[in-house]
């Protein structure tokens, strides 16, 4: 399960930046919080939307992990709450999230200032209403742009 942890922890959007890039500042026991709450969502919405772990893998690998389906995205999002009912990105739950799972001030300073600007995603006019693939789709894109900048911040 760890290309679908991998996997997640992009798919996790704003704090995915974090967590990715800053897996090696992580503690153990904060990596495995992590893993432990995540690892569930992966495996049920991956089986719900048919993408194998290999899937995953190979999507990583090639640098294509916005082609996974974002209605998988969106399910997992949906269950850790980034996205609500109405479809919509939860800023409010990113930054609780953050401050759950960094320990860093200052990571959580920067990914709050990411959140505020990926916020914009729920202006963003979307035809699968309520269901939140599309939204998914462009919260991951919004967070892109900002994990090279949050990579080298922490060289």
């Amino acid at each position: 399960m760890t290309s679908s942890v991998n996997f997640v922890l992009v798919v996790f959007g704003l704090v995915a930046v974090s967590l990715r890039s800053a897996h090696g500042t992580l503690s153990d026991e904060e990596r495995t919080k992590i893993h432990a709450a995540l690892i569930p969502f992966v495996a049920e919405c991956s089986k719900e939307y048919g993408v194998s772990e290999e899937n995953i893998k190979e999507a990583k690998e090639s640098g294509q992990l916005g082609k996974i389906d974002p209605c998988l995205m969106a399910c997992v999002f949906q269950k850790i709450k980034l996205i609500d009912e109405k479809g919509l990105f939860d800023s409010n739950a990113a930054v609780e999230l953050v401050q759950k799972y960094i320990s860093s001030e200052d990571d959580q300073s920067k990914l709050v200032e990411i959140i505020e600007k990926c916020k914009s995603v729920n202006d963003e006019e979307v035809s699968d209403g309520e269901k939140g693939c599309e939204r998914a789709r462009l919260l991951f894109e919004c967070s892109i742009p900002f994990k090279d900048a949050f990579v080298k911040s922490r060289r």
